[in-house]
């Protein structure tokens, strides 16, 4: 067996003289092929007028030509016949084995930061996609479509392939030409959360190859998003419990300004910077209404306003 330079097999049979038939033997041969792909033959032989080709044993339909291109496994052999109506011995065998598909099997995790986040505040999702497979995967595709109380606010370009954000549309894509199997890349991206709340975020990967196992194809990450937690009441009567105008979470702003308005619109208390230290002092027991401005990562004052109630 040998492969000419346009990548034709080639096998001998008889070659027939003028005058007479001769029968011609050999040992097997065998190629590979991949599932898809396809290995022409071809019957070295001269002088030959017309030609029959045989799969197993049997023969094939139509295939009378020199070359048959072949595309399913099998044993395959072939008969020529001479100008003269001489037809040679079947010749030598050339087996042809169909490789078994070796199949890609990718994966993908989305994750955010497991520390607790601020409305406002920017945060990172990682992003790492595995090749589980024995093939490997080309033209891996993740794409990540960001819900609407998440902003991005970058991309750290990973090592292999390249990611790109569509702010219309919201959509991450990453492209991945390929992966080996047993390998894995990941991915940050940081975003800011633009609302208290949970935010639920699913990416999807998917391949060339057929993927024997799509439940892993989707990842989906659920991350409370915390907000300041401002009291509606508090109780400054000297127990030790609940004294001042707490408000969780402010120390998380570090700019920021309180106001305090009595019931006759007349500012009692106003603070920039405050420490959740304001404990009424001097004033009666009722309801007050708040203004609260924190300034955000982004450099955006938020307003908040309330009542609160005094009560000793």
């Amino acid at each position: 067996m040998k492969f000419n330079r346009l990548g034709i097999i080639t096998f001998g049979v008889l070659l027939f003289p003028a005058a007479a038939c001769f029968a011609q033997s050999g040992n097997p041969n065998a190629v590979n092929i991949k599932p898809g792909t396809t290995v022409k033959l071809r019957a070295n032989a001269t002088g030959a007028s017309s030609y029959q080709w045989f799969r197993n044993g049997d023969a094939i339909f139509g295939a009378t030509g020199q070359d048959y291109v072949v595309k399913t496994a099998g044993k395959y052999t072939v008969i020529t016949f001479s100008l003269g109506g001489c037809n040679s011995d079947l010749s030598e065998e050339m087996e042809v084995v169909m490789l078994t598909a070796v199949s890609a099997d990718v994966s993908i995790m989305k994750r955010s930061e497991s520390r607790q986040v601020v409305n406002t505040e920017v945060f990172k999702y990682n992003l790492l996609v595995r090749n589980n497979g024995l093939g490997e995967a080309t033209n891996i595709q993740v794409k990540d479509e960001l819900p609407e109380n998440l902003q991005m606010v970058s991309i750290d370009q990973p090592m292999v392939g390249v990611a790109t954000y569509n702010e219309t549309g919201k959509i991450l894509s990453w492209v991945i030409p390929t992966l080996a199997n047993g390998s894995f890349v990941e991915l940050t991206i940081n975003v800011r959360a633009m609302k208290p709340g949970k935010v639920v975020n699913s990416a999807t990967v998917t391949i060339n190859e057929i993927d024997p196992d799509p439940a892993n194809n989707i990842s989906v990450d659920t991350k409370e998003i915390t907000g300041l937690k401002i009291p509606n009441v508090f109780t400054p009567n000297g127990d030790g419990k609940n004294e001042t105008f707490f408000i969780e979470r402010l120390d998380r702003y570090s700019e920021n300004q309180l106001t305090i308005i009595n019931r006759w619109g007349s500012t009692v208390y106003e603070k920039s910077g405050y420490l959740n230290d304001w404990a009424a002092n001097g004033l009666v027991d009722g309801t007050y209404f708040y203004i609260l401005k924190v300034k955000a990562t982004n450099g955006q004052w938020q307003e908040f306003k309330g009542y609160v109630t005094v009560i000793r």
